[in-house]
């Protein structure tokens, strides 16, 4: 991503908020409260992750992963 950690971490926490709320909502029962605690939970899971590959080097090891 070449980029800034900051912007990097932005875009991975944007783009699993994206992905989070389809997938609560095919995921739960149709209760607005069940589908918005799914979306907590992904969105709990995320932030450590998007973490990792933004500050911790994920994305640096990703990419030479990739580049094989």
């Amino acid at each position: 991503m070449g980029s800034s950690p900051l912007i990097q971490f932005a875009v991975t926490v944007a783009a699993a908020a994206v992905v989070s709320v389809p997938l609560a909502a095919l995921l739960t029962p149709p209760d607005p409260y069940t589908q918005l605690l799914a979306v907590g939970l992904l969105l709990a899971v995320t932030l450590p992750v998007a973490y990792y590959l933004s500050y911790g080097g994920g994305y640096a090891s990703l990419g030479a992963w990739v580049e094989r």
